[in-house]
């Protein structure tokens, strides 16, 4: 097969014809920049001992639906696997420790994935986009979900943020249309803009107390919320923070009510003050 590789760096690959199924030599330690992008494979074995899955490695094979992956790669690059749209399943590596900004942005096809133990970083837009998934693992070990990392999933029902969890990324579950339950867990602190925005289905959340920031439209647009506690140790809620929340309920300490932007609460069916 028509492989370059330099020092343990794949860096091209010329398809051949007929051929669906690659498997990547030994001795390769890093799949290069762009080195399968648009191709017209179906099915990637990567052999143990690759470390690195590099920017825009595997982007827009829209034919690839099997990735086999060794517990070796610890990283997954900006965009590896973006537009892969056939792939319905990933096994992740159990070595992985990041997965990169838009690693599988817009694989529209994944149904499911299990986050290992490894990981502590979602990458922005890492599976934004992926608008079959429905079922997603995060492991214990995350301890970033960064800008936009699920936005816009639209099957998603569920999601159980860990525990070591200390920041929700600006719009990380933005657009989850179909999100019924959002546990949060003590230990996080902020609830960044626009973090739940467009959410209609959430029925309920719970807000911890730890929590001190909510951001800008942070639940805005979430029709189907019927109540929320605001938690004492909240300092600050962001303009429009539950705006278009009609069928809301809100209760809100009196120690945060001067620090409350505009339209906070606007299409809230009702707030109090205690």
């Amino acid at each position: 097969m028509g492989f370059e590789i330099k020092d343990g760096v794949l860096v091209w690959y010329k398809e051949e014809e007929g051929v669906s199924e690659v498997t990547i030599p030994e001795g390769v330690t890093e799949i290069g920049e762009n080195a399968f992008e648009g191709e017209s494979l179906t099915t990637v074995n990567i052999p143990s001992g690759v470390k690195t899955i590099g920017y825009r490695a595997f982007a827009d094979c829209k034919a690839l639906s099997t990735v086999n992956m060794p517990d070796s790669v610890t990283s997954i690059s900006t965009s590896a696997f973006s537009g892969c749209e056939s792939l319905t399943s990933i096994s992740l590596s159990k070595g992985l420790t990041a997965i990169g900004w838009g690693a599988f942005y817009r694989c529209r096809n994944i149904t499911s994935i299990t986050i290992p133990d490894s990981v502590t970083i979602i990458g922005e837009n890492a599976f934004a986009g992926c608008t079959e998934l429905s079922g997603v693992n995060i492991s214990s070990g995350v301890t970033q979900i960064n800008k936009s990392a699920f936005n816009g999933c639209e099957n998603l029902e569920s999601i159980t943020i860990p525990a070591g969890v200390k920041i929700i990324g600006v719009y990380a579950f933005s657009r989850c249309k179909n999100l019924i339950t959002v546990s949060i867990p003590q230990g996080v602190v902020e609830i960044g803009n626009g973090a739940f925005s467009g959410c209609k289905n959430i029925a309920s959340v719970n807000i911890p107390q730890g929590v001190a920031k909510i951001g800008y439209g942070a639940f805005v647009g979430c029709r189907n919320i019927t109540s929320i506690t605001i938690p004492n140790s909240v300092k600050y809620i962001g303009e429009k923070a539950f705006m278009d929340c009609p069928s809301l309920e809100i209760t809100v300490p009196k120690s945060v009510l001067d620090r409350v932007g505009e339209k906070a609460f606007d299409g809230c069916k009702s707030y109090r003050v205690v």
